[in-house]
């Protein structure tokens, strides 16, 4: 693997449509908004606000290739489990 573009003109097709299937994540929690304000701070590729703040910026597809759900780069794994139980 090699490392690819997320925003910005140059991005790869498949984040382009992630990112217009799911906008937006939720940071919940104090401390989730304010890592929100500095990973926004940070990134030197985010435009808009439909960009990936952060390459830990996790979405679930499901089988057919739709994106259920966007989360936040502060989203732990196992806070997805219950969205993937209900997909199943």
């Amino acid at each position: 693997m090699s490392k690819t573009d997320v925003n910005g003109p140059a991005a790869e097709p498949v984040f382009e449509y992630l990112k217009a299937q799911a906008p937006t994540e939720e940071y919940i929690g104090i401390k989730a908004k304010a890592t929100a304000k500095l990973l926004k701070g940070l990134s030197n590729t985010m435009e808009k606000d439909s960009d990936i703040r952060w390459n830990f910026t996790k979405f679930l597809v499901n089988r057919d290739g739709t994106v259920v759900k966007r989360y936040a780069p502060t989203t732990a794994p196992e806070d997805i489990e219950k969205d993937i139980k209900g997909m199943l």
